[in-house]
């Protein structure tokens, strides 16, 4: 945690977007009415920082905001329906927009864009809270081993994510061009624009096809029955498990809707910039505010952003930082690396010995020998490949319904997760006991 302008700040998740798409979620963020309309209340945040890619949210949004939202929610059926609902409308409106893809008025172009920006500040700060109340009720209703049975098959989700729908489509079928043409945007994320090659996608495929557990639904079949079980015993609070599954499934649904649609809008920008005499990576290197209001930062800003920049989102003012003035915040975040034990959260049991691989993209899996312990700051379900080989997971971020926690239940796998810091202070080649019984990591060697 650091401190800036008076405000606590806290690490949370790693996301390497460039400015034109921090500066979009900013503003998005900073709107009392799309918050009001969002979740029955009112809130405005106005404040968050991004550092070398990872996001820093204020004190206040990540602990009185967060709870005041997971009590309002469970407060009655109603107010869980209101919220779901309204998500689920933000989304099929930006959804509705990859069809018309032609930018007129820039502004109205991005109207639903910086409508949906709420999902992506609210549904990964609220699931500790919920999942701790809903396993508190279930212990009024039944003993402490069912319970921690049933909360090991509630914090799966039942629904498919978008990754795993895509895969079964070109397992079932083996169109290659269909899957590239429709998913490549899960394989270029955070502004980037790449198409996967027919040899990538059928890579892809033959794995797929030599994966006997893939088509394995057993695990969802028990998260079925712990629904139905848990819904029992809770009775008019049996909407808790809802509640909880909702979030477990949009955590990572919500980051896909974003990316598959900028990557969709590519074209449509690159036009835009071209117009601006910009080229695309010119272009995401302004901030959002800067290209509506018609002030471009000369070329020689635009090439320090590309080197390093801090978005910087502070009492509901916006800015750019390059160049000697991102010193100042690496300066606030600096850590001293000299532990030798590492803690977080455990989000599946077990314990093994094994050597640290640092994985930041798909690209780092040549690296990747079975039996690695995979290290990141966050997994995506690009990463799923890589984590099959993986005899274990650490994660710098996320709560039990983040991907890693997700993925590392349905591989039975040990996972720590949430421990801040594991990519800053373990090295590839480290030799490290996890022991995620405890939730700890210990360096060896």
């Amino acid at each position: 945690m650091f401190t800036y302008k008076g405000v606590n700040f806290i690490k949370t998740v790693y996301r390497p977007y460039p400015p034109f798409m921090s500066s979009l979620f900013f503003v998005g963020f900073s709107d009392p009415k799309s918050w009001q309309e969002f979740i029955g209340f009112p809130y405005k945040l106005q404040d968050a920082i991004e550092i070398e890619g990872v996001y820093y949210y204020p004190e206040y949004h990540l602990d009185n905001f967060a709870i005041k939202t997971t009590k309002h929610v469970l407060k009655n059926e109603k107010n869980f329906l209101y919220l779901k609902n309204e998500t689920l409308r933000r989304e099929k409106l930006v959804l509705g927009d990859i069809k018309n893809k032609k930018i007129t008025d820039f502004a109205g172009f991005f109207k639903n864009y910086l409508l949906y920006q709420p999902t992506l500040s609210l549904y990964h700060i609220c699931d500790d809270f919920i999942e701790n109340i809903l396993k508190n009720e279930l212990l009024k209703k039944t003993d402490a081993d069912e319970v921690e049975a049933l909360m090991s098959h509630l914090n799966l989700p039942l629904e498919l994510n978008l990754d795993q729908i895509a895969k079964r489509k070109l397992l079932r079928t083996g169109n290659i061009d269909d899957f590239i043409k429709n998913h490549s945007w899960n394989f270029s994320r955070y502004g980037k624009h790449k198409f996967l090659s027919t040899k990538e996608a059928k890579e892809i495929l033959y794995s797929l096809k030599k994966d006997r557990n893939f088509l394995d639904d057993s695990n969802r079949a028990e998260t079925f029955k712990a629904i139905k079980r848990a819904k029992k015993l809770l009775k008019d609070k049996g909407y808790y498990v809802d509640v909880m599954q909702f979030f477990i499934y949009y955590r990572t649904h919500r980051t896909d809707i974003f990316n598959k649609v900028f990557f969709a809008w590519h074209e449509a920008i690159s036009a835009f910039a071209m117009k601006l005499r910009l080229t695309y990576e010119d272009f995401i290197h302004c901030s959002y505010l800067e290209i509506i209001n018609n002030k471009i930062p000369d070329s020689k800003i635009l090439e320090a952003r590309k080197k390093e920049f801090v978005a910087c989102f502070s009492l509901g003012k916006i800015d750019i930082i390059s160049g000697k003035g991102v010193a100042i915040f690496k300066k606030l975040i600096i850590e001293k690396n000299v532990r030798k034990i590492i803690a977080g959260r455990t989000a599946f049991p077990g314990r093994v010995t094994g050597v640290v691989k640092i994985i930041s993209s798909p690209k780092d899996a040549a690296k990747f020998k079975p039996g690695d312990i995979l290290v990141a700051s966050m997994t995506t379900p690009s990463m799923v490949m890589i984590m099959k080989k993986a005899a274990a997971f650490i994660t710098d971020e996320g709560g039990i319904t983040c991907h890693a926690s997700i993925l590392a239940r349905e591989m039975k796998k040990p996972c720590v997760i949430g421990t801040k810091n594991a990519t800053k202070i373990l090295h590839d080649g480290d030799l490290v006991e996890v022991d995620a019984n405890k939730g700890i990591v210990k360096i060896i060697k």
